[in-house]
């Protein structure tokens, strides 16, 4: 899959750094995680591993894949990983909807 880079780049899009606040993060997709539709990109290796040891210590908000509804993901939302890309969902009813038919719902669409 190409990434955002080139797009971002290209518009002048500065990304804000997650873990530096008031700080911008290199647009590099070494330093970037998807989870879910959601994208963050980090100041180096170590924010971006640290971020990946508990993405739901960082993330004040999601976006359920499947209903695209923006939630705060919690201990109890499921999680499940597809293709390599971990998916939390907003309740147990989407995340049975995501599994059924993972790649209908993968791929962001529309907005």
């Amino acid at each position: 899959m190409k990434g955002p880079e080139s797009y971002l780049k290209a518009q002048g899009i500065e990304v804000p750094s997650l873990m530096r606040r008031g700080r911008t993060a290199p647009i590099d997709s070494t330093l970037r995680v998807f989870i879910g539709h959601d994208l963050f990109y980090f100041s180096g290796r170590a924010e971006r591993d640290r971020f990946l040891k508990d993405p739901r210590r960082y993330c004040r908000r999601l976006t359920d894949p499947v209903t695209l509804a923006r939630f705060d993901p919690g201990a109890r939302s499921p999680r499940f990983q597809y293709h390599g890309r971990v998916y939390y969902f907003s309740g147990d009813s989407t995340f049975a909807a995501f599994k059924a038919a993972p790649d209908s719902f993968a791929v962001r669409r529309g907005m």
